[in-house]
């Protein structure tokens, strides 16, 4: 299994994380040595630092001990304080990352006074004279004490001391907010067989790992993006949020083959990474800007940039920035891909998407996703097909036109949907099932699955692995591994303390070649570091265990199994049994009062509870309320006191009321509050149930920064 050792590149791991904690806590302006006290003249405009920030004030007097008394504005009213000499700047020193020095040339003929404001990817320094111009030279062009100065304070002080680019001028796409849909071809029930989109031939990964220190206290990791090549190249993105004042995000270009760092790019501070496009070199990004009425989160925005890890440490290149912020409260994660190069699809709501054609500098497409949870879309492996979970099934898109092309019903709705890494097959989660499509034959119709280890109603993050497996991230808890063929839940694979979670960023775990990528941290005492990597999987035991395990041995219900019914449903009780025994019959089990299985169904009255409405409309804005006492109607199947599988419903509340002259409100939501025995003949008990303890799975590895460890 691999190490994620630190970067070959980068000297020992000891070192140089402790460089980076030391260097944390720098301050962004670099202190100064003492000066003399005549530097300062009675009189001099200055700033001051107090209370932990620059404050302009007016020097009153000076001492041989280089401190400064001066007078500055605090609370309203003048205050007068002496400051030792770090304390004190000149106002054309204000932002810089070091104090006023005289710079010189190769030549010598050069000599000015100013402070370093940056120090710039392409290799220049911008300074600032005493009447406030600012020049740019290149470092070649100082003198070796200058040129040894920089560097010096590059290394000290970090991200802190190098200004990264500027974003290019944001622009307002056309037709980015305003009211039209994509005109759909196509009825909601095709299901159109589609031509193939498998994963690129260079995504291929290496297992392998590499580890590097942090710059900044407040440094992570926001996203890990695999994107193969002969060097196994990964995408680390280092976001930071220094309180007060950002530093600028970094591109960390990993090579896994070579289990180093081989390139470093900046981006400005607030730049979030959310995807890369391999042939044509496009980086995407996510910030806000301030605005008027935007909210404390500002203004969404999104940017292309051209970046590669072939440039090494050359800055990366602005193309683009676009309003992307409907302005509205928005979903808060931000979530967009690269199509192209030219086109990027963008969540802008948390039920909507739209397409962008930066070429044009306009809004091509917007589809309203028909879902409560709203799992996020999914494109296959080239690209080109864009697929939307939602509440009645899966519909897909041509990523690049909005047009629908295809769509594939879900009974239970979709919680999570894969497309296979050859663009054949379709695995969508549809509650606690698994439906799996061909994409070029639909019309066969889907194989479906008992998947109750993997299930969930909300949301779910899927992924192949190889053509009989789907592995299923049940976020806090892991990720489980399902086998087609075997038909059970094969593996759990739960992360160690050191993994980075997915709520930590946004794409810090993704599943490519049959290989696991993750960011992970790594601290040994007061030092720290990050780390991202590649597992290959599923890891050692598993394809053993599985190979050795027969399916049937793991089934508490099976064809032939003896049930026994207890019907608790009083008036209903004969509606209900002779429901249960067709569907007992359905499934081939066989009824018998000794069975050690029993069938449990239970209708009762909850507690009583109050709900409150608000009035609209016409003098609206009073409030009413009422009290609902919830029928519950449940379902469980248990071998002596373990439940082995359930099912249930409750009325509740109706989400809104709408009041005729004469009605109560009352009246009208006790209307929703009866008991509903048909559930019982609507509910689909699987014909094939696990034993309760080995539901879970055959085995447990944990994810490391040593690689994958099974128990």
């Amino acid at each position: 299994m691999p190490d994620f050792s630190p970067s070959s590149n980068c000297g020992t791991a000891r070192n140089l994380l402790l460089g980076a904690i030391l260097g944390c806590c720098l301050p962004l302006t670099l202190l100064p040595v003492a000066r003399a006290a005549d530097d300062y003249a009675v009189g001099d405009d200055v700033e001051v630092y107090f209370l932990g920030e620059w404050r302009p004030a007016v020097v009153l007097a000076t001492n041989k001990r280089g401190e400064v008394q001066a007078e500055y504005e605090f609370g309203a009213s003048s205050q007068r304080r002496v400051f030792k000499p770090n304390e004190v700047r000149y106002e054309w020193e204000s932002g810089a990352i070091a104090r006023g020095r005289i710079w010189s040339d190769t030549t010598g003929s050069f000599r000015q006074k100013a402070a370093l404001l940056s120090i710039n990817e392409d290799d220049s320094v911008t300074i600032r004279k005493p009447d406030l111009t600012e020049l740019k030279i290149p470092l070649k062009s100082l003198s070796a004490g200058d040129q040894k100065y920089v560097r010096t304070i590059k290394k000290e002080a970090g991200p802190k001391a190098v200004a990264g680019p500027q974003p290019a001028p944001l622009e307002e796409f056309e037709g980015a907010f305003g009211s039209f849909s994509v005109s759909f071809s196509g009825s909601a029930s095709d299901q159109t067989a589609l031509s193939p989109d498998p994963v690129p031939a260079y995504l291929k990964l290496k297992q392998g790992g590499t580890g590097f220190p942090t710059e900044d206290f407040f440094d992570k990791l926001g996203a890990v993006l695999p994107l193969g090549g002969p060097d196994s190249w990964v995408l680390a993105a280092i976001e930071n949020g220094t309180p007060g004042g950002a530093l600028p995000s970094r591109i960390l270009w990993v090579s896994l083959a070579k289990q180093k760092v081989e390139g470093k790019q900046l981006l400005p501070p607030g730049e979030v990474i959310l995807d890369y496009h391999p042939p044509t070199r496009r980086l995407l990004t996510f910030n806000t800007v301030e605005a008027e009425g935007a909210g404390s989160w500002g203004k969404a925005t999104l940017s292309l940039w051209e970046s590669s890890p072939t440039d090494k440490d050359q800055p990366a290149k602005p193309i683009i920035r676009w309003n992307a912020d409907p302005g509205e409260h928005r979903w808060h994660d931000p979530w967009a891909r690269i199509i192209d190069g030219n086109v990027v699809v963008q969540r802008m709501k948390k039920q909507e998407y739209v397409g962008w054609d930066t070429s044009a500098k306009k809004a091509i497409y917007k589809i309203p996703q028909e879902s409560f949870f709203a799992p996020a879309a999914v494109l296959s492996g080239g690209r080109k097909y864009l697929f939307l979970p939602e509440d009645k099934g899966v519909r897909v898109f041509d990523a690049a036109t909005g047009k629908l092309v295809s769509n594939f019903p879900a009974k239970n709705g979709a919680s999570g949907v894969a497309t296979s890494e050859d663009g054949q097959r379709l695995a969508v989660l549809e509650d606690y099932e698994l439906a799996i499509w061909d994409l070029t034959n639909p019309q066969s119709g889907p194989e479906r699955y008992q998947a109750q280890a993997i299930g969930t109603p909300f949301t779910a993050d899927l992924a192949w692995i190889g053509n009989e497996r789907i592995m299923a991230d049940k976020g806090a808890f892991g990720q489980v591994l399902f086998s087609l063929k075997s038909k059970i839940a094969l593996w759990n694979y739960h992360f160690d303390h050191s993994a980075v979670r997915e709520s930590g960023g946004r794409r810090l775990r993704e599943v490519i070649d049959g290989h696991l990528v993750y960011a992970a941290s790594i601290r040994d005492g007061r030092q720290s570091g990050l780390a991202v990597g590649a597992v290959k999987l599923p890891g050692p035991k598993v394809d053993e265990i599985e190979a050795a395990t027969d399916p049937e041995s793991l089934l508490i219900m099976k064809a032939g199994s003896e049930v026994k019914l207890d019907v608790r449903t009083g008036t209903n009780d004969a509606k209900v049994r002779a429901a249960l025994e067709a569907e007992v019959a359905k499934n081939g089990w066989v009824l018998s009062d000794s069975a050690s299985a029993v069938l449990i169904a239970e209708m009762k009255q909850g507690e009583s509870q109050t709900v409150t409405y608000s009035s609209t409309g016409f003098g609206g804005g009073g409030q009413q309320s009422a009290t609902i006492t919830p029928f519950i109607s449940s379902l469980q199947l248990k071998i002596g006191d373990t439940i082995a599988w359930s099912s249930g419903t409750s009325t509740g509340a109706p989400p809104f009321v709408r009041l005729e002259q004469g009605q109560s409100l009352q009246g009208e939501v006790s209307k929703w509050q009866k008991p509903d025995p048909d559930f019982y003949g609507r509910v689909d008990i699987p014909d094939r149930i696990m034993d309760p303890k080995k539901k879970d799975g055959l085995g447990t590895t944990d994810v490391t920064t040593r690689g994958l460890i099974p128990k």
